[in-house]
């Protein structure tokens, strides 16, 4: 190549969007599992309230945490990213169904749940579980 050609480069392709959504909503987790713990809910000590509304306790915590980190994690391709918010959306909803249904006192008292928690799990598991199959039923041609 000569100094007159100008160099030719292939543009670097930056993050896919389900990447980035899976990110923003693997940070959602975190933030929301540090506000749990804030709130004392792994001390117990009977049930605790974030925001007023949102049931909490040291598992959902635990729960909350461990999503975030996968999320974050599995945001290094495009394919995980979006398995990922398929696979997370899928719990999710089922929780928020399960929710709806009268559970044993084992269970709400390990797992607290209220309205606001449902309508939560419900939107956010539905949300993510268009954007996972979404992202995954595309083409590979029309993929970024």
């Amino acid at each position: 190549m000569t100094a007159t050609e100008p160099e030719t480069r292939v543009p670097k392709r930056g993050p896919a969007p389900v990447q980035g959504m899976g990110m923003l909503i693997g940070l959602l987790f975190l933030v929301l599992a540090a506000l749990e713990l804030m709130t004392g809910a792994a001390a117990g000590g009977g049930p605790r309230t974030l925001f007023g509304g949102l049931a909490v306790s040291g598992t959902w915590a635990l729960v909350h945490l461990l999503t975030g980190a996968v999320a974050v994690f599995c945001t290094r391709s495009p394919r995980w990213a979006a398995r990922f918010l398929l696979v997370a959306g899928a719990c999710y909803a089922v929780v928020g169904l399960a929710g709806l249904l009268p559970l044993p006192s084992a269970v709400t008292d390990t797992l607290p749940v209220n309205t606001a928690g449902v309508c939560l799990d419900l939107a956010l598991g539905t949300a993510m579980l268009i954007l996972g199959w979404g992202w995954l039923r595309r083409g590979p041609a029309r993929r970024r």
